[in-house]
């Protein structure tokens, strides 16, 4: 293909992206401030510190410094430290899957065995393979689909008998908190407890969600566009100052190169954005889960609760579709609506649609809102044409809410 017709059709896609309503859990929209950074010609440039007097010196490695960076970098990492109750926040790594990797690798050696998530249980996919890869061990955390919990004593026993040094709690479909304390008590200290909280970390920020370190984890990590609505990168946050220095000594001798500078503006412009913003935000995000499901459930729709009754207490709502008729050609309706979502059968075998709504959220969507959302993937979904309506409600909400604006400079 000739490049102008490739860079044509990125145009289309581009164009087809803003007309479309999205509906995943795992994605969001930068501020207009933010996403200036993001595409700075600083992205150009490696950030390798400040330096003195804008000179970075690691004899014999001389490099230029970026004092202005590293001033913002600063001023997130204390707030992230306040919000998450922190000792210390790594910013290095460049992806959920990242941080993954350079947390486990940081606290554990070949050989040792880490307890984590079944995939069927709502853990990621990479894990098992990062694991086995590196030469370390695993065994699965006993899981209770209905409870949507963990058995702790047999999670105690089993962590014990197979002499587990770490537990990665990498859960991507809960809709309800989980027992950190109850586990920590299982487990007892020696355990380290790594909380990845890719989907849940803006809920923590906001004050709205469980605070894993303070209930018992010893490390948060996650990636950064979710319910944090920043750009694509990872963070990592420590509740004790000795296991971070241990693990960052690992993580910054070379597990990464470039930290992307501009990814690191817009990620500290953002969680500046979260200190301001970050508690109403969260709220509205868990109050629009509800009252979508809600919503979906008077229309006749079968809707998975937490445990306490809830709907959700997340950024989640799956919306069970397993008796609606074939898969594909559900989601072919979705998308031929301009409705974006993600079909799964997790926790349970059962298929649904994980709902989120931490991106309509950011773009100033509430509870009225959510009723005409409910209805236009009701009818969608059973196969009336919304396409036109769906493009005319998405118009309405092209303002980016929660964040700091471009023209503050």
């Amino acid at each position: 293909m000739e490049i102008k017709e490739l860079i044509r059709d990125l145009e289309t896609l581009e164009k087809r992206n803003d007309n479309f309503l999205h509906l995943t859990a795992y994605e969001n929209r930068l501020s207009p401030l933010a996403n200036h950074f993001l595409s700075s010609r600083l992205s150009e440039r490696y950030y390798f510190g400040a330096g003195t007097n804008e000179i970075v010196d690691w004899n014999p490695f001389t490099a230029l410094g970026l004092g202005a960076v590293q001033n913002i970098l600063d001023s997130a990492s204390e707030a992230l430290e306040r919000m998450l109750k922190a000792k210390a926040v790594n910013f290095n790594c460049l992806s959920g899957v990242h941080t993954m990797m350079s947390a486990i690798l940081s606290t554990s050696d070949p050989g040792d065995t880490v307890m984590i998530v079944h995939h069927n249980d709502g853990g990621h996919f990479a894990t098992k393979l990062i694991l086995e890869r590196t030469g370390r061990k695993f065994v699965y955390a006993p899981f209770k689909t209905e409870t949507q919990g963990f058995d702790l004593d047999k999670m105690a026993k089993e962590f014990s008998q197979n002499n587990c040094k770490v537990l990665y709690l990498d859960i991507s479909y809960y809709v309800t908190p989980i027992d950190i304390a109850g586990i920590r008590k299982a487990l007892g200290d020696k355990a380290i407890i790594i909380y990845d909280a890719s989907h849940t970390v803006g809920l923590m920020i906001g004050h709205q969600f469980q605070s894993p370190l303070e209930e018992g984890a010893d490390i948060i990590c996650a990636n950064t566009h979710k319910t944090l609505p920043g750009p694509q990168k990872g963070i990592i946050v420590f509740r004790d100052q000795e296991l971070a220095d241990k693990a960052n000594s690992v993580i910054n001798s070379g597990l990464f190169s470039s930290a992307h500078t501009h990814h690191l503006i817009a990620l500290a412009i953002t969680i500046l954005e979260m200190e301001k913003y970050g508690e109403e935000f969260s709220a509205q995000i868990i109050e629009n889960s509800n009252e979508l499901g809600k919503t979906l459930e008077d229309l006749g729709h079968e809707v998975r609760h937490a445990p306490d009754g809830s709907i959700s207490h997340t950024h989640q709502v799956h919306l069970y579709i397993d008796k609606l008729g074939d898969r594909k050609q559900l989601y072919e309706r979705l998308v031929k609506n301009n409705i974006s979502t993600n079909f799964e059968d997790r926790i349970g075998g059962r298929l649904f649609i994980r709902l989120g709504t931490q991106e309509i959220t950011r773009r100033g969507m509430k509870k009225k809102e959510m009723i005409e959302i409910a209805s236009l993937l009701t009818r969608t979904l059973r196969n009336d044409s919304t396409l036109e309506e769906v493009k005319a409600f998405n118009e309405k909400f092209s303002k980016i809410y929660y964040g700091f604006e471009k023209d503050m400079l």
